[in-house]
């Protein structure tokens, strides 16, 4: 085993680079977003070999995310679609980075839900989040896959 690291935050990794893309354009002001890497199906069973435990198989891989940003005025995005920034059952080409070289890629994004956040009460910047699924493949940390866009 290596050196042990110093017993502050000064190695540990950050959101700071993390970035949104929809085809090849940065969504402007993405404050948060996750991913849920998983399988949409598990064989269970116990057969007469299995001596009474639960035998398992992998089904389908499936993925999921969500993201959440603040609207800009000055931001393209904004201009062209005002406060619909995405529609349920928008399918788009989709990237969500770490970082320079690490990132998550789908050809295919499922759009399944979209919320507008206002609070008139503490007047804070309005905010969107919206729901998303892979339809068919995608690319994973550690997965390979195409490299970001190049241009952002």
């Amino acid at each position: 085993m290596g050196a042990v690291a110093p017993a502050n935050g000064s190695t540990a990794l950050t959101g700071r680079a993390g970035r949104f893309f929809v085809g090849q354009d940065q969504i402007a002001r993405c404050t948060n977003w996750d991913v849920n890497e998983k399988l949409a199906h598990v064989s269970e069973w116990g057969d007469s070999d299995s001596e009474g435990y639960t035998c398992r198989a992998a089904g389908r891989k499936d993925c999921t995310f969500a993201t959440q940003g603040k609207y800009d005025t000055a931001a393209d995005q904004v201009e062209l679609f005002g406060l619909d920034l995405f529609h349920p059952d928008d399918c788009v080409e989709a990237t969500l980075e770490v970082g320079a070289i690490q990132f998550y890629a789908f050809p295919r994004a499922l759009c399944s839900d979209f919320k507008v956040s206002i609070n008139v009460d503490t007047e804070e910047v309005i905010g969107w989040s919206a729901d998303w699924g892979a339809d068919g493949t995608f690319s994973g940390l550690g997965m390979g896959g195409t490299a970001p866009p190049e241009d952002a």
